[in-house]
């Protein structure tokens, strides 16, 4: 009390009793600890409610521990007691952000990452594992699975109409997705759109690239603004990586004038036109996985390019 209670303050004494074969009930030690209190503080004043700081005394077997501070951790439940997840992580702001959050909820995450070589770069990967670098710390170690996504791309820019682009292709990320949670016993899928955000998250898109799957879709960040968002990945110390400007295959690909609100029979038509059993088939026996733990390291041999960038 002396270390942290100022001259004046008000106070009161909470003790718990874990150890129920102690002499003392916890009404004898809030009085005993009272009376010395007021013996030796005399400059503190005693207030049951909303005092300035509380006492707090725990009676256990091996000793008895007081505290005057408590700090606030992370809350939330412990990661996999609620299930496996697919978390959709691109270079962005948004997803890993949301990644934390399903985190938060006690879901086990698995990274599934889409690289479009030689479009994207090893820069673009290696800055998605180190984003997962940042988030293996609430889980331990979390796996990394790089998916190939050039032929798809290809695929689907020389068939389908221009305005279609982006919606066809986020369909063929969300069947890869559930494809692969159905192989390694994932729940749900996990991202990172936030309402109305870009072209592909607006509600008729969501409704347009929805179709493909029945698998439950969590959006943590879905209805926060961008300003909110940033300030979680500076939290969590994401934010400083999701804006090196590193391509991802979701950018390069990008048409100028995309679809915000697609026809949903029209989307279906032009998907009709590909191969698509063909074109997941190869892209998921060219799958790579890796674990991840907080303490990898693979921004390294960017690094003078990335003080450049900062």
């Amino acid at each position: 009390m002396n270390e942290s209670v100022p001259q004046g303050a008000s106070y009161k004494v909470n003790t718990r009793r874990a150890d129920h074969t102690f002499a003392l009930d916890t009404n004898q030690m809030n009085l005993n600890l009272g009376d010395f209190l007021v013996d030796h503080r005399p400059d503190l004043k005693v207030q049951m409610h909303h005092p300035d700081y509380t006492l707090r005394v725990e009676v256990r077997r091996d000793a008895i521990y007081l505290s005057t501070q408590t700090i606030q951790g992370a809350l939330g439940m412990p990661v996999g007691t609620a299930g496996k997840a697919m978390l959709m992580l691109s270079g962005g702001i948004d997803s890993p952000v949301a990644g934390y959050y399903a985190l938060k909820r006690g879901v086990d995450l698995e990274m599934v990452h889409f690289l479009s070589p030689p479009y994207t770069s090893d820069s673009a990967l290696n800055k998605a594992k180190q984003l997962t670098t940042k988030l293996a710390p609430y889980a331990g170690y979390i796996k990394f699975i790089q998916v190939p996504f050039t032929e798809i791309q290809e695929t689907i820019k020389s068939t389908v109409p221009e305005g279609y682009l982006m919606t066809v292709q986020r369909r063929l990320m969300l069947r890869l997705t559930e494809a692969l949670a159905k192989q390694r016993g994932g729940l749900a899928i996990v991202n990172g759109e936030s309402i109305g955000q870009v072209a592909s998250q607006t509600l008729e898109s969501m409704v347009a690239i929805n179709d493909v799957t029945n698998m439950p879709i969590i959006r943590p960040v879905a209805t926060m603004d961008k300003t909110e968002i940033i300030k979680v990945a500076q939290d969590i110390d994401t934010y400083d990586l999701s804006i090196m400007p590193f391509e991802d295959c979701c950018t390069i690909f990008a048409p100028p004038s995309p679809k915000t609100k697609p026809n949903l029979d029209k989307t279906r038509y032009y998907e009709s036109k590909l191969d698509v059993e063909g074109l997941m088939q190869r892209a998921l026996d060219g799958v790579k996985i890796t674990e991840i733990k907080s303490s990898d390291e693979f921004m390294n041999q960017d690094q003078d390019m990335i003080s450049e960038l900062l």
